[in-house]
């Protein structure tokens, strides 16, 4: 990716042929990003329709007289000639802002693009990336960027894909299920694969603020709390097994780098990994004699 001041980022170019614009839509440009903790676009207006889909983190995104947070799996549009600002939203290094956009025009955009509910005072959908849908992105991209022979063709099957699929009902979530149980099951079970809260939100099917404010009032705790409360126990059994380095407990327990967990694990343990592991030894060597 390169380096954009705000931002690191690949970003593809498209040319569209005379055979593509004979045609009801085509791709301008595609691309993704991993936004600084400055990350801020606009304000400003673009000249097509640009689909962005939020990846991971949060983005707060202002236009026509809406503002709005965004979190995973979530995506917004960008209107033609439409004035709109977003930029990072509580940025964390853990979980930092992802982005991946596709940009495209043509006589159907408009009426593509309101059949599946988006209007300039509410362009945004929740709930919508799904995993076949981030496949056919990046499908989209590699052909954009890779240019080959019918890649035109594929390329029109794939937009149409694109609106197929955003345009599939969401699953009705069920209130009256008992959640809490499989949600701390899903939690016990990926809390060491660096899940988030806006994951287990998904994963319940519930939006982040509600499903935070109900886990909170069963739990006595927050989610956040809670996932940090499983990787804290269990990197306080790591540290007793010696054959394995604090770098390599941290790694195990989704941490992207030593720092980090090292401060997760002060603030939780009042002390450092090193000198908890000093500890435990200190007492089983007194244990022993």
């Amino acid at each position: 990716m390169k380096d954009y001041g705000h931002e690191y980022a690949d970003i593809i170019f498209y040319t569209p042929n005379e055979l593509e614009k004979l045609g009801g839509l085509w791709p301008l440009r595609t691309g993704h990003n991993v936004g600084k903790p400055n990350y801020s676009v606009g304000p400003r207006v673009i000249e097509c329709f640009s689909f962005h889909f939020v990846l991971s983190g949060a983005v707060t995104l202002a236009t026509a007289g809406e503002t709005v947070t965004l979190t995973k799996d979530s995506m917004f549009c960008l209107y033609p000639d439409v004035k709109h600002s977003y930029w990072v939203n509580d940025y964390d290094s853990e979980s930092p802002l992802r982005l991946h956009w596709l940009a495209f025009t043509g006589p159907q955009a408009e009426l593509l693009v309101r059949r599946l509910g988006l209007t300039e005072q509410q362009p945004y959908l929740r709930n919508k990336l799904t995993a076949e849908l981030s496949q056919l992105l990046k499908s989209c991209m590699n052909v954009m960027g890779n240019w080959q022979k019918d890649g035109d063709l594929q390329l029109q099957m794939m937009l149409y894909r694109v609106f197929e699929l955003l345009a599939r009902p969401m699953e009705a979530v069920s209130e009256e299920k008992d959640w809490l149980d499989a949600c701390l099951q899903h939690m016990a079970t990926h809390y060491a694969e660096g899940i988030t809260v806006e994951d287990i939100a998904r994963f319940t099917g519930m939006h982040r603020s509600h499903f935070s404010s109900k886990f909170k009032h069963r739990m006595g705790m927050s989610p956040r709390e809670y996932l940090i409360k499983l990787r804290m126990d269990r990197a306080g059994e790591m540290l007793q097994n010696r054959t394995l380095s604090v770098t390599e407990i941290s790694l195990s327990l989704g941490y992207t780098d030593l720092y980090t967990f090292s401060r997760a694990f002060g603030t939780y343990h009042g002390m450092s990994p090193s000198s908890y592991r000093n500890r435990l030894l200190s007492a089983n060597k007194m244990l022993n004699e």
